[in-house]
């Protein structure tokens, strides 16, 4: 034994490492061994369901759920008893409950309200950018990237095309572009924004931890600096590229929007009062949770309650329009998840990948650099990260001791860059939702989109783990 690990060497020249689990006293220190039994089959079903997932524009993610579930409970990897243990833990109910903060916005007309002020605000093309990209993430912090960006397409198409452009002018694209990127890295800086924080947030709760550690208030600390920081590099680039790209549309512009007139928003009703008041009480229960100590499971119910117990929302109607479908997802992946621990087909990952620790910090820009191109090329945001975690634990308890962390941490370290990056992909229409909004539209080029898309992934990724791992790894 050596330090505070043991690394066993095998006849076959194969080495194994195990690190303890935990402690009886100062004196004793435990190791559970994972056996290896069915690591085969259970790293079958995980390969299968990677093809499923990548193929998610043709093959919806629930049968993938349903089926990879089923799957280890035929093969007898999982128990049938517990089979779905894991479809109705209490961060589900955070994700239901965010959904129906995005029913309560959109059937208020709240909105709208955001949305007209933008014509305030937008007085040049650089402001206007901004305005479009700001809002659209704001709006995605508290509903899905897809609604957020529908929200704000009709009044960015508006601004910007109705008059002094052409209809496929450049600067319109790039607008449009800007707004792809708002939606979709504001999802980063909730836990509700988007369901791969969730799905990261339970794969950490449940197999790493073993006990609620990323709650909303946590995961605030880990996304806003990492919104900021992505926001901030894609503004900036966006401006700059317009202005490279399309200058003659730029000063046209400019003059256009220096005479639009004002559009008067009007007073809120008192429904509206209402929803606001309901929104901001449930998100102070989230962002509170250190003071009161009400879970954030719990809070998410009883903001659901005053949802539909005050008129907001109709039991009737409205509870069959929550994303209960994300259930599927997120129990399948941490029932998959658990079984590839259970199995010891982690342990063996970590011995092909014996030596990844030599490349220090280094090694969390390369899992950045593939999850982003994961999540540019092959799946959708929501499908990659359910099979992203189970790689991502393993490797970062081997990665972590050689940064001076913690295995647990280590694995949090590096799911946490792993789904960050994975949000910050817009390349291509495939990509993400947003993506392939503006680009439906008509008024988004595709080499606009890619090229935009490629030079803020890379820049934002990479400036992210360099800023904020060190600060993540202090408080995982």
């Amino acid at each position: 034994m050596t330090g505070s690990y043991i690394t066993m060497f095998l006849p076959d020249n194969r080495s194994y490492t195990f690190y303890p689990t935990g402690k009886e006293n100062n004196d004793t220190l435990v190791f559970r061994v994972q056996p290896l039994i069915h690591a085969r089959l259970a790293a079958f079903i995980f390969g299968s369901a990677i093809v499923l997932f990548a193929a998610a524009s043709f093959i919806h993610y629930i049968i993938t759920g349903l089926y990879v579930t089923l799957a280890l409970v035929l093969t007898g990897i999982q128990p049938g008893k517990s089979a779905y243990v894991f479809y109705m833990k209490p961060l589900i109910m955070v994700f239901i409950a965010g959904s129906g903060i995005e029913l309560v916005i959109r059937k208020w007309g709240l909105d709208e309200k955001i949305a007209n002020t933008l014509s305030s605000i937008a007085r040049s093309p650089a402001m206007l950018i901004i305005g479009v990209s700001l809002l659209g993430s704001f709006l995605s912090m508290w509903m899905s990237n897809t609604a957020a960006t529908y929200v704000m397409l009709p009044l960015a198409t508006a601004l910007i095309c109705r008059r002094g452009l052409e209809k496929y002018g450049r600067l319109g694209s790039i607008v449009m572009v800007s707004l792809a990127m708002g939606a979709s890295i504001g999802g980063t800086a909730t836990l509700i924004g988007t369901p791969p924080n969730l799905i990261a947030a339970g794969f950490l709760n449940d197999i790493v931890y073993g006990y609620e550690e990323i709650n909303f208030y946590k995961w605030l600390l880990i996304g806003l600096p990492a919104w900021f920081i992505g926001y901030s590099i894609g503004v900036v680039l966006a401006i700059i590229y317009a202005r490279l790209a399309a200058p003659e549309e730029w000063r046209i512009a400019s003059e256009y929007l220096k005479k639009k007139p004002t559009v008067k928003t009007g007073r809120l009703s008192g429904k509206q009062w209402l929803a606001v008041t309901a929104i901001l009480f449930l998100v102070a229960l989230w962002i509170t949770e250190p003071i009161h100590h009400v879970s954030t499971g719990v809070a998410a119910g009883l903001g659901l309650l005053v949802f539909f117990a005050s008129g907001l929302l109709d039991p009737g109607k409205d509870w069959k329009k929550l994303s209960w479908d994300l259930m599927v997802l997120f129990g399948a992946g941490l029932t998959l998840g658990s079984s590839l621990m259970n199995t010891g087909w982690a342990d063996y990952l970590l011995g092909l990948l014996s030596g990844a620790e030599k490349l220090g910090w280094l090694s969390l820009l390369l899992i950045s650099y593939t999850a982003y191109l994961v999540g540019t090329f092959i799946s959708s945001h929501t499908s990659a990260s359910a099979f992203i975690a189970p790689l991502t634990i393993p490797l970062g308890t081997l990665i972590g001791p050689a940064l001076g962390l913690t295995p647990e941490t280590g694995a949090a370290l590096t799911t946490i860059v792993a789904v960050v990056s994975l949000n910050n992909a817009i390349a291509l229409p495939i990509s993400t939702p947003p993506s392939a909004i503006v680009y439906a539209s008509g008024r988004t080029r595709l080499r606009d989109l890619t090229l935009y898309g490629l030079l803020f992934g890379l820049t934002a990724n990479t400036l992210i783990v360099l800023l904020l791992a060190h600060y993540w790894a202090s408080i995982l």
